[in-house]
């Protein structure tokens, strides 16, 4: 493929990816971020003053919703959304780009373009990719720390400047823990590796490696990192190291749980705080395409069948396939030995995604480099009605990717019951929109949705004379997604349920695809 026709390919995935997230609506709580960020902002430029009305403020160190507030200071204050959502599109594909290039780092160039296309195309990926303002950018400074370690590691000695790989390491660094501060752990197998391969096994390490200048850059690292990520850490600032102590300590405790209390997984409910041990992999199964887990079967078959192919191509492949391999594997290790509260699908796993489209592109590899044998032909032959399904599915849910489910879920109309769909509310703008009854001076509840996400679409759609009551009031109308909830019983004992079987009446505004009801407005 030469180079213009790659131009354009890109060009036609941005643009249709812009479309896509200028069309979905405010996530659950864009906004708050965007309010930390404004604190932030506003404590930097004015020398001390906090706003004290942001809940949750002192455990972050919101470096990127800060430049995200600046961005948006700057634009029409109307579409703040959609600049938002844009600003995270850009480091969405920045992270398309980042997988690409640690595929051509550890195997080739045409590896990583395959990553890029198939992660692009992953529809829980795709579906955060702009408006999502944490876990997206999350993904994006993993992938992008993984590959300037590597790029370090080979280059450390050959090059005369390597400050530029440390600088942007612990820049992104102090991004990534100021979002979540816990997330370096999820390093935590790729730092092990490399410091095996450092001082042990050097098949990745430049064979001039300097162990004293390593020792500098990383002291100066941590500098960078610590600098930059108590600069944005406002509420650290009347002790710098006691109070950041506490507080990271006091975010590791259960009771500080910040996110959805509960969970519906394959029509199982559960407390977030008390999964089943499988989650990832029931959500891998059922939220992956079909072709993609097919290529998943048929890498394992290929690297031990064809395993000369493999080795006499990538230079110490097996090495570096266990690297990626641990990476993966440490999302199931976290359920099976920390008690992580979970919720909302892969979404707090984000970061892992771009890993899991590696293996399959091999495949996809191989597969192309051997496409004369009758096997191979065979393969394609039977892979291709599951990519033409998926690629049907995908673009059916527009802009709703991330509520994707395969076709081992079964019957659409039973997906309500088996997870929870539109857990972002990401459809309430279309809902509200194409609901013009509700300007009728009644009265509308929610259920499973922000209601500042309602208000606002009300207000941008000129819909002022509903008014906005708590489900424990009289209402005319309902408003919701099918979160999950806990309902007290008639003897006065609780059981979890979604709001669609809490809630019941006749639907008067539905958004749907593929059958399926994301969110709904019902009468009472």
């Amino acid at each position: 493929m030469n180079i213009n026709k790659q131009k354009i390919i890109l060009f036609l995935l941005f643009i249709f990816s812009s479309y896509c997230v200028f069309s979905i609506g405010r996530s659950w709580d864009e906004f708050y971020h965007l309010e930390l960020g404004k604190a932030t902002y506003q404590y930097l430029f004015s020398f001390g003053k906090k706003n004290n009305d942001v809940f949750y403020r002192e455990f972050y160190s919101a470096i990127y919703w800060s430049i995200q507030y600046f961005i948006t200071q700057i634009f029409f204050l109307k579409f703040k959304v959609e600049i938002l959502h844009f600003l995270n599109l850009i480091f969405a594909f920045a992270t398309l780009f980042g997988i690409g290039k640690i595929s051509g780092l550890l195997f080739n160039k045409y590896v990583g373009k395959i990553s890029f296309i198939i992660l692009f195309f992953y529809p829980i990926f795709f579906g955060h990719m702009g408006f999502n303002p944490k876990d997206t950018i999350l993904a994006f400074c993993h992938v992008w720390i993984f590959y300037l370690i590597l790029k370090y590691i080979k280059k450390q000695n050959s090059e005369i400047n390597c400050f530029k790989y440390i600088f942007f390491i612990s820049l992104l660094a102090a991004i990534s823990t100021g979002i979540q501060l816990v997330f370096l752990g999820s390093l935590i197998t790729v730092i092990l590796f490399i410091l095996a391969d450092i001082f042990i096994f050097k098949k990745i390490t430049n064979n001039n490696f300097n162990y004293r200048k390593f020792s500098v850059d990383i002291l100066l690292g941590l500098l960078i990192f610590y600098i930059t990520l108590t600069i944005f850490w406002i509420d650290t600032h009347e002790n710098i190291f006691l109070l950041q102590k506490n507080i990271f300590l006091q975010n590791l405790s259960e009771d500080n749980f910040r996110g959805w209390p509960f969970n519906l997984i394959n029509g199982d409910y559960y407390y977030s705080n008390n999964i089943t041990k499988f989650y990832f992999l029931i959500n891998f199964i059922y939220k992956s395409p079909e072709y993609f887990i097919i290529l998943y079967i048929i890498f394992f078959m290929f690297i031990f069948r064809n395993k000369i192919f493999f080795v006499n191509i990538f230079e110490f492949f097996y090495y570096k396939l266990l690297l990626i391999f641990l990476i993966l594997l440490l999302p199931n290790l976290i359920l099976f030995i920390i008690p992580f509260p979970v919720y909302d699908g892969f979404r707090l796993f984000l970061w892992a995604i771009p890993y899991y489209c590696i293996f399959p592109s091999l495949a996809v590899y191989f597969i192309i480099k051997n496409f004369n044998e009758l096997k191979n032909k065979v393969i394609v032959f039977l892979l291709t009605p599951f990519i033409l399904l998926f690629l049907y599915n995908f673009f059916i849910l527009t802009p709703y990717q991330y509520t994707y489910l395969n076709l081992f879920t079964g019957n659409t109309l039973k997906h309500p019951n088996k997870f929870e769909n539109d857990y972002w509310g990401g459809s309430i703008k279309e809902l509200i929109k194409k609901s013009s009854f509700l300007n009728q001076g009644k009265k509308l509840s929610y259920c499973g949705i922000n209601k500042a996400v309602i208000k606002f679409y009300l207000d941008r759609y000129n819909l002022k004379k509903i008014e906005i009551v708590s489900s424990t009031e009289d209402y005319d109308y309902i408003i919701m997604t099918n979160r999950t909830l806990l309902e007290n019983t008639s003897d006065s004992s609780f059981e979890l349920k979604t709001c669609f079987q809490k809630y019941q009446g006749e639907n008067l505004s539905t958004v749907q695809r593929n059958g399926l009801v994301l969110s709904t407005i019902r009468k009472n």
